[in-house]
């Protein structure tokens, strides 16, 4: 294995804490100069950020998990979903480097804490995060709809669901149940991290239904029965984009110049080059991503209105709150 090698593989090894520049030559029985003269050129590439802590003494991270903004650099969290063709064609045009998450909470874990600048998570997380953290702004709605039920027996009879936590498919699973007469305290609710594993668990019929976003609920309802949240609950704001105030603040020149982009591409895009970038990059046939776009109505805009929507799940906010955790308003 290579000296590059082996230092990028140290850092992502130790994640958030990052490492003391003094401490890799020992710990890689490298010469001090090597190891110098690779960071220099791995800094000067966006693969790492230092910081000096003391003195001449500096801590290293590898980009993924540096807990500040990188001077000219996008870092930007998506989920495993085909919502985003517009922002992954930005994402394209601007060189940014996309991380990929199973669970939104995780993603805009990540976004709160600063290790990536930017993240598209579902509406309703973001904004109790900005709420509660007040360390990311908001700063529109990336797509309407583009989830619901897929069950193995009727509605009805269904008792058992499974959903992503704290997340717009909670929310907009328990709405859809009340608004169609549903008792949400006599149903049971499990909660699974990834959306593979949930397929996985309700193909074993662990449970009767799972709320589920696309491409997989287009995957899942040739062979299952199935409903669309929006045939009940009407037009939903599904993910956001929001940015970390570290990214806001220092690099608002570049933050601008990506909404910009965002805006044009949500406006018109060519599908098939989204639809062959989010299956490259998702994993996802690419004929399964273009069908499934006919499920969403992607945006680049935030309204007053769609904070008023959280209220069917109980998040009232007041105008002075939606202007601490809007970046427009």
């Amino acid at each position: 294995m290579t000296a590059e090698r082996r230092i990028i593989e140290l850092l992502k090894e130790r994640k958030e804490e990052g490492v003391l520049q003094s401490e890799i030559p020992k710990v890689l029985k490298l010469s001090k100069s090597t190891v110098s003269e690779i960071l220099q050129r791995f800094e000067g590439e966006g693969l790492i950020v230092r910081e000096r802590i003391a003195g001449k003494s500096y801590r290293v991270w590898f980009f993924e998990f540096a807990p500040k903004p990188i001077e000219g650099v996008v870092r930007i969290g998506v989920l495993r979903a085909s919502e985003y063709p517009h922002v992954l064609l930005t994402c394209d045009e601007m060189n940014a480097k996309v991380k990929v998450f199973d669970s939104a909470l995780d993603l805009t874990k990540s976004l709160a804490m600063g290790l990536i600048d930017i993240g598209v998570s579902p509406f309703v997380t973001q904004t109790m995060f900005a709420l509660t953290l007040r360390s990311i702004r908001i700063h529109c709605i990336v797509a309407f709809n583009g989830s619901g039920v897929v069950m193995k027996k009727d509605l009805e009879e269904c008792k058992t669901f499974a959903t992503s936590e704290l997340s717009a498919m909670e929310s907009n699973l328990k709405l859809f149940l009340e608004k169609l007469g549903f008792k949400i305290s006599e149903l049971s609710f499990k909660y699974i991290h990834s959306p593979e594993n949930m397929i996985k668990n309700f193909k074993a019929c662990e449970f009767d239904a799972i709320a589920i976003w696309e491409p997989y609920f287009t995957i899942l309802k040739g062979r299952f029965k199935h409903m669309e949240f929006r045939e009940i609950i009407g037009d939903y704001p599904c993910c956001s984009l929001a940015s970390n105030v570290k990214f806001y603040e220092s690099q608002r020149d570049l933050l601008e110049e990506f909404l910009e982009r965002l805006k044009g591409f949500a406006e018109k895009f060519d599908k098939d080059r989204a639809s062959k970038l989010i299956a490259n990059k998702m994993g996802f046939s690419k004929r399964v991503v273009l069908k499934s776009f006919n499920s969403y109505k992607f945006s680049a805009e935030l309204d007053e209105k769609d904070f008023r929507f959280l209220e069917n799940y109980g998040l009232k906010l007041t105008n002075e709150s939606i202007k601490k955790i809007a970046a427009n308003f």
